[in-house]
């Protein structure tokens, strides 16, 4: 089989279906090269052959269905990112699979949508080149696949009558999110003047995509919450996560970016450092690297030992999940944002700067700009004059949320 940019499995035990999609695939040959596959069994055998990227297949097949299938690939090939074609994800049989899935599409859907989900995800996967690090990550199932309740959100999100109302009203069947969303919101990390005391005004005052992150925040965190043989502190790790979120939005009002921004600069804050609880998954890894003042993981000794970072390990996981591109871009760049194409202050100078500000106010009595921020980054945009008022925002935060 001619090898293009990735190889993808469609699986499905209607061939009428598997027809159509494949007329559709065409468009997209000089990109793609995809098999198709009518069961389970049929698929495993392809996929033993065969270095496939990604596989998306049904949920309901006769013999090996979907979720026997998925657990397979799981086990047998990791590296492999695996997507389920679904009408209802309230579905039993696809509730029981959200630990083996990267990403639900929702049916129907056209080709055009498969392919911007697909291709992104598996762009993201090229973004880590070591083939064993892959692996661990690709194969992380402790740590979950879309959390159900924000699985929930997205469906909601995506109806025709989105409200945050409904939103809201999705987070109150949980008695524990909505008193953990309602503890944050009012809290100092927000700075709202007014006490919040339900999740659909929570919704109303933040906005849809900030309680999506704190709910995918909140509950991939809460596995590692309260454990006591970690080499670093969750709770510390949130909180700082908690920080940077609140600060990265005052820096992206300050910068004048667009409403938009300013939402995406809060969930990309609260979910930045979701790539350090990969890290707990790679053997021997914290016997290797260095800490560093405040106990927190050396980037450099990250790139060191891995050849990637946590910040690129967050966003691809988070690529997968289906978080919006701009998101992914800037907790991809937060500590490198040179790297990036962009040559204006943007949502990752946002969250840039305040993940260092953080860690240096966290850190240091003194300002020592150079050893968190990328000073030439901050002075091509001519920002570096900037810092000393956003670092007068980062303590008075400090202060408040301690």
């Amino acid at each position: 089989m001619e090898k293009h940019s990735h190889l993808i499995l469609f699986v499905d035990d209607d061939p009428f279906i598997l027809k159509g999609i494949k007329r559709s695939v065409e468009e997209y040959d000089d990109i793609w090269s995809a098999d198709f596959a009518t069961s389970g069994k049929d698929a495993l055998a392809k996929l033993a052959q065969h270095s496939f990227d990604a596989v998306v297949t049904d949920m309901h097949m006769p013999g090996m269905d979907g979720i026997q299938l998925l657990d397979a690939v799981s086990q047998n090939m990791p590296g492999v990112i695996r997507f389920v074609l679904s009408g209802n994800t309230s579905d039993a049989q696809v509730l029981k699979s959200t630990h083996l899935v990267h990403q639900m599409i929702p049916k129907p859907c056209d080709m055009e949508h498969i392919y911007t989900i697909v291709e992104r995800a598996c762009r993201l996967r090229d973004m880590l080149t070591d083939p064993q690090l892959l692996r661990i990550i690709t194969g992380i199932k402790t740590l979950p696949s879309v959390p159900l309740l924000y699985n929930r959100l997205v469906e909601e999100l995506q109806s025709e009558n989105a409200s945050a109302q409904a939103v809201g009203n999705i987070i109150a069947q949980d008695a524990a999110m909505t008193a953990k969303i309602l503890q944050l919101v009012n809290s100092a990390f927000f700075g709202l003047s007014d006490n919040v005391s339900s999740p659909q005004r929570a919704v109303t005052l933040l906005g849809l995509n900030t309680v999506k992150a704190l709910v995918l925040g909140i509950q991939v965190f809460s596995e590692y919450q309260g454990r006591t043989n970690l080499p670093i502190s969750i709770d510390a790790l949130w909180k700082h996560s908690m920080l940077v979120s609140s600060l990265a939005y005052h820096i992206s009002r300050n910068l004048k970016l667009g409403t938009q921004d300013q939402e995406n600069a809060r969930v990309s804050g609260i979910l930045h450092d979701i790539g350090k609880l990969m890290l707990f998954k790679i053997p021997d890894f914290f016997q290797e690297v260095q800490l560093n003042k405040n106990g927190s993981i050396s980037v450099e000794s990250e790139y060191k030992v891995l050849g990637t970072s946590h910040a690129e390990m967050g966003a691809y996981l988070l690529g997968i999940w289906g978080i919006p591109n701009p998101i992914v871009e800037a907790i991809t760049f937060h500590h490198k944002p040179g790297a990036q194409i962009s040559k204006k202050a943007d949502l990752v100078t946002a969250l840039h700067a305040a993940n260092g500000l953080v860690n240096m106010c966290q850190i240091e009595k003194d300002v020592i700009y150079n050893a968190y921020l990328d000073i030439q980054y901050l002075q091509n945009l001519g920002m570096v004059e900037r810092l000393d008022e956003w670092t007068t925002m980062t303590r008075e935060l400090i202060k408040n949320a301690s």
